[in-house]
């Protein structure tokens, strides 16, 4: 999960989730181990007959294994970064996100449009909530961080934001 930062550059406030590169390489050396079963078990070992028990047994291990790897790059090359940007000379806040495959994608409204900002929580069934900054709109629409673990962190971040448009 990448961290959420809040940077302020004079007229401008900005909430960075970013993927970072150190991590999309992590990925996808990660995503090379898997490979190793398919190389071992298909074609390392010369076999007389694709008929024989044991190679079905390989070729499912081999597939799980070739779709495990296939994630971890697709998380390597397909993880957002994302960002909220406070401008106080245009009062508009634009929400961006991009990725090496995906086509960015931004939203900008006028500071009229806030309806509030809060910390939004996911609840996941196998671990810790999750929190993310959440600017509501009046359109019933929301713009959202990146998330975090900590609760705390993403209420500094609100607290930040409030303080900044409010002037």
């Amino acid at each position: 999960m990448a961290e959420v930062e809040l940077v302020e550059l004079g007229e401008r406030l900005e909430v960075r989730s970013p993927m970072r590169a150190g991590m999309r390489v992590v990925f996808a050396l990660l995503g090379l181990f898997p490979l190793i079963a398919p190389y071992e078990l298909l074609l390392r070992i010369q076999w007389t007959t694709y008929l024989h028990p044991f190679f079905a047994l390989a070729a499912v291990v081999s597939l799980g294994a070739t779709a495990l790897s296939a994630f971890l790059f697709f998380a390597a090359a397909a993880g957002l970064s994302s960002g909220l940007v406070f401008d106080r000379g245009t009062a508009t806040v634009r929400a961006w996100s991009s990725a090496p495959i995906v086509r960015r994608t931004e939203r900008q409204v006028p500071w009229s449009q806030i309806a509030g900002v809060e910390v939004a929580r996911t609840d996941w069934t196998d671990g810790s909530p999750t929190y993310r900054l959440r600017v509501a709109l009046a359109d019933g629409t929301a713009l959202e961080s990146g998330s975090s673990w900590s609760r705390s962190e993403v209420e500094d971040l609100r607290d930040g934001v409030l303080r900044f448009l409010a002037g």
